[in-house]
């Protein structure tokens, strides 16, 4: 499929599905509540959604409401995976989503303006994880570095609190503070990540799948996929083909 944008409103239905593609979600009016996955928030504001293909969630919205929606194909997985399901928006992404809003109201400019608006748009979003690391602690960057380059592998909260120069105590405040979860939430989203990645992008095994995000255990990892994406990982793969 070739990327969609346009605006959408949604009912005060509570609905739940799944798709076989990627989709942004952003505000323009009104409030939207969604569950995507195992996690919970609101697109309103300054607020935005990603949700990944084949992931479930639900949905309501409650008075007037208009959302720009991107749908996205599944070759754009590289630029969704290391934005969170919730992420806040910046005012130049704001306020190129409000003036998308406005030109996707003319049908004659809609056709030109899908491919190269959702390039920007994701471009505009990938700054988020940019942003983080250049504002967060530089203890917490080592930290959170070495889970991004090695969550494959076995982890020791140890070994991650000597390579920050952290007491375990130090080290949970501050995943907390700045990134919103504690390291053992953090680690567990890069493996799950990864793994749908892995699921969607290729023909490994669930085996081999569950191997490569650091999961020996394969019943392990399956309940693990199951809680965090309310789905098990054959079901997903199955969802995309």
């Amino acid at each position: 499929m070739q990327a969609q944008l346009e605006v959408r409103s949604y009912s005060a239905e509570v609905n739940r599905h799944s798709h076989r593609y990627h989709q942004l979600v952003l505000p323009v009016s009104g409030s939207l509540e969604i569950e995507i996955g195992s996690q919970g928030g609101e697109v309103a504001a300054h607020r935005a959604a990603v949700i990944h293909a084949g992931e479930t969630h639900c949905f309501q919205a409650q008075g007037a409401n208009r959302f720009l929606v991107a749908d996205l194909p599944l070759n754009c997985s590289d630029k969704l995976e290391p934005l969170p399901a919730f992420l806040s928006l910046n005012a130049d992404t704001l306020e190129y989503a409000a003036i998308l809003g406005r030109m996707l109201q003319k049908p004659a400019n809609a056709d030109a303006l899908q491919r190269a608006s959702c390039d920007l748009l994701l471009e505009l979003l990938s700054r988020h994880t940019t942003d983080l690391n250049q504002s967060i602690d530089r203890r917490l960057l080592l930290a959170k570095t070495y889970l991004d380059e090695t969550f494959a592998g076995p982890i020791k909260l140890e070994q991650l609190c000597a390579i920050a120069h952290l007491s375990r105590r130090q080290l949970h405040t501050l995943f907390l503070r700045q990134l919103g979860c504690a390291p053992s939430e953090y680690l567990l989203r890069l493996r799950m990540n990864h793994a749908r990645r892995l699921l969607i992008e290729t023909e490994e095994s669930i085996q081999r799948v569950s191997e490569q995000c650091g999961y020996q255990n394969l019943a392990a990892f399956s309940d693990r996929f199951r809680r965090h994406f309310g789905v098990a990982p054959s079901h997903y793969r199955r969802r995309l083909h």
